[in-house]
């Protein structure tokens, strides 16, 4: 640990972005005492002598950056440290300056230092408040010498030329060193920045690629225990043993649904890895709807919900999108529709074209609707809207696959629910043809 990190506070030394951050702070603020250090030596050579208020007032301008980093250190808010730092700069500048000749006074380019840490703030009103005091003090000092308020000064006017020499000089070096470090070390943190989200990307596609391999490793056996239970059931088709028929059902119900769930999170981590082949053709609405009612229309029996096609002239259309995933889409969010739908409910399906050349593909139902405080809820993963225990199984995934499928083919997705009423989910996707409706 060299001199910087003493000034670092303890409970971010282990965090790297945060640790730079205040290493560059500290370096900065001691940058500043290091120059007025330097201005005051040079002063000294100058002049041969100076009077107890210049070391006074010297001694201050090298201390309070040096306190400004111990308070940082002590309350761990840069913040807090910046502004104690700035303002009592302007305080003492303005006692400099209204000692030595007011709004002419050769302290004024001492101001260029507090000018120079307002921009390290990153705070807008704070800036502003900041900004708003030092402005007062040139006021304060423009009427004090306006209205001869001003004492004598200690200055000899022999020594004007090389002192302002000295001030502009030891202004900037403080202006442009301080400023120097603060952008190496906020570079730094953007490099650190950079490598925790290339971390990130790295550790999802990880992510994505251990999931694709755990569903693989699944399906196998999970279609050898599907394909005995359907052994099983032929062979004891012909015995009249319920129970056992009764067991050989549930076998099937639990492998068809374990199937499901890992074809959902197989889909999923191949969107995740960017690992989807999409090949976006013209396809007509008619190609897209009917076999997805086809697929879902015994469940609907089941389920005693009425499946209507009201696409009527439209079905003709066409639109630019992935036959096999549109498909998915709109098969999913039948199922959707049918799962949570009352018993003697109704799933329609209906087209309309909207604004910007896109054709907008409705499924609309009968059911409870979603709460509103829900709704938000609908897009995110794994996400069951609070029917966790209820009888509707499902992972959470079907929704959040549909929209990344959707967005792959340049389309957009979306709902409208009122509870009590009913909910209709749409997807939009772009028109390849420009016939008339």
């Amino acid at each position: 640990m060299d001199y910087l990190d003493w000034f670092v506070p303890p409970d971010v030394l282990d965090d790297p972005r945060m640790h730079t951050r205040h290493r560059g702070v500290a370096k900065a603020l001691l940058i500043i005492s290091l120059v007025v250090t330097l201005m005051l030596l040079a002063i000294a050579l100058l002049r041969g002598h100076l009077s107890p208020a210049e070391y006074g007032l010297f001694a201050a301008c090298i201390g309070m950056p040096m306190l400004g980093a111990v308070m940082i250190r002590a309350s761990g808010s840069i913040t807090l440290g910046l502004v104690a730092t700035n303002l009592g700069g302007i305080l003492i500048v303005t006692v400099w300056a209204f000692l030595t000749g007011g709004i002419l006074s050769i302290a004024l380019p001492a101001f260029l230092a507090n000018i120079a840490l307002l921009g390290t703030f990153g705070n807008v009103p704070l800036l502003l408040a900041v900004g708003g005091i030092l402005a007062a003090a040139l006021l304060f000092l423009y009427a004090a010498t306006v209205l001869d308020w001003i004492p004598a000064t200690f200055v000899a006017a022999t020594d004007l030329p090389g002192l302002m020499l000295a001030s502009m000089l030891g202004s900037a070096g403080i202006v442009v060193l301080a400023g120097y470090f603060l952008a190496r070390d906020r570079a730094l943190v953007k490099a650190r920045l950079h490598d925790a989200r290339l971390a990130a990307e790295q550790s999802s596609r990880a992510k994505a690629t251990f999931l694709r391999s755990m569903s693989q490793e699944f399906r196998a056996p999970l279609d050898a225990i599907l394909a005995l239970a359907d052994t099983l059931k032929e062979v004891s088709s012909g015995q009249a043993e319920p129970r056992r028929q009764a067991a050989i059902d549930d076998i099937k119900t639990a492998g068809n649904y374990l199937g499901d769930l890992l074809g959902q999170v197989l889909e999923m981590s191949r969107a995740e890895a960017d690992d989807l082949t999409v090949t976006i053709a013209p396809v007509t609405i008619a190609d897209i709807v009917q076999p997805c009612l086809a697929i879902i229309g015994p469940v609907a029996d089941r389920q005693r919900v009425v499946l209507d096609n009201a696409c009527g002239e439209f079905a003709e259309r066409q639109v630019w999108g992935d036959r096999v995933l549109v498909r998915q889409v709109v098969l999913n969010l039948l199922s959707n529709a049918v799962k949570f739908n009352l018993p003697q409910g109704r799933v329609t399906v209906s087209c309309e074209p909207v604004v910007g050349a896109f054709l907008r593909l409705r499924i609309e139902d009968t059911g409870p609707g979603i709460p509103r405080h829900r709704q938000r809820e609908l897009f995110e993963p794994f996400s069951r809207l609070g029917l966790e225990q209820g009888t509707v199984k499902g992972a959470g995934l079907g929704l959040v696959l549909s929209k990344r499928l959707v967005e792959k083919m340049r389309g957009r997705i979306g709902f409208d629910s009122i509870e009590g009423m009913g909910s209709t989910f749409w997807l939009e996707l772009p028109l390849a043809d420009q016939g008339g409706a």
